[in-house]
């Protein structure tokens, strides 16, 4: 069962889990929208309508999946978004978790869940406090990053006092086709694409380009998420990145040596944090050795895959 499948993660997560567990019935949550068959693995997954903050809702869904492995993608995932409506960042995050917790605790005690935490949990962390191991301290500096350490402990408090086999990671960036343009790199994707069709200024808006984050391909993020499943140990919590932080101005030079045409940049104060760490930089090191993953997807390739989607997007654009 996973939740938040009609979310960006869920239709990779899925493809993944046709390979992995090819007999398998999968189930996903979804709360308003109902996950569009992106690829061909949705077209046989059972879409269950949940609000993941509603105890009642959750148990419906859990007691009819009755699922074997439960990975937790539910999420208001915005940082940007956190800022304007930190009260509703926690009732999802937090909340959400708790519920699905509880029902797990009630309904179905043995299946294995993954819960899916963020790299921005560490928060404060100076440079050269880089790269950081899962035992860092957690100093979370926006909305989101509380409401996701809040999960966190929740997944840890129900394994010490229950005996539910939680699994907790802490994903860093990640990217790739299908996301949504509220997260910097389809945002600039989605920009170069727009002004390549004469739809837009020859100008890319840019926030802080000097901060430098740990970004993952989803393929290789999901595939973590699987290893993690599979051989992680139960209480323990696993950092998914790829081991090498990148500053968001070169990941932009990058992309913009793939556009078709001159393109400026421009900086926008009103993309600017209030906060913002100048390095976060995975430990990979825990998750290569309990499960044996790495990562795989060359990150250029990734890069262009991302762009050209966001091309194929805009065309559709009047």
């Amino acid at each position: 069962m996973i939740t938040g499948i009609a979310g960006f993660v869920g239709s990779y997560l899925v493809e993944q889990c046709r390979t992995c567990y090819p007999r398998a019935n999968i189930f996903g949550l979804y709360n308003r929208k109902r996950p569009q068959p992106a690829t061909n693995a949705m077209e046989h997954v059972t879409a269950l309508q949940a609000d993941i903050t509603r105890a009642e809702d959750v148990r419906r869904a859990v007691t009819e999946a009755r699922p074997d492995l439960m990975f937790h993608l539910a999420a208001q995932s915005s940082v940007a978004a956190s800022w304007s409506d930190p009260a509703q960042t926690l009732q999802v995050n937090a909340g959400g978790t708790l519920a699905l917790l509880e029902v797990a605790r009630l309904a179905q005690p043995t299946a294995r869940i993954v819960l899916v935490g963020s790299g921005e949990q560490y928060g404060v962390v100076q440079p050269h406090e880089n790269p950081i191991s899962e035992d860092h301290p957690l100093r979370p500096i926006n909305p989101y990053a509380v409401s996701k350490v809040t999960q966190d402990l929740y997944g840890y408090q129900y394994f010490v006092a229950y005996g539910l086999p939680v699994v907790r990671v802490r994903a860093f960036n990640h990217f790739g086709p299908r996301q949504s343009d509220t997260f910097v790199l389809p945002n600039f994707a989605r920009q170069i694409a727009l002004i390549e069709a004469g739809k837009a200024e020859p100008v890319v808006q840019v926030g802080n380009l000097e901060a430098k984050r740990d970004f993952l391909p989803v393929e290789d993020v999901v595939a973590a998420y699987l290893a993690v499943a599979q051989h992680g140990q139960a209480g323990e919590v696993y950092n998914v990145g790829s081991g090498k932080a990148r500053s968001i101005a070169e990941i932009l030079d990058l992309l913009l040596t793939f556009a078709r045409v001159p393109i400026r940049v421009c900086q926008d104060a009103a993309r600017m944090r209030p906060v913002d760490i100048p390095l976060l930089e995975a430990d990979i090191s825990r998750i290569q050795a309990h499960t044996g993953w790495k990562p795989t997807i060359p990150f250029e390739s990734a890069l262009k895959a991302t762009l050209n989607y966001w091309r194929s997007v805009v065309n559709d654009i009047p």
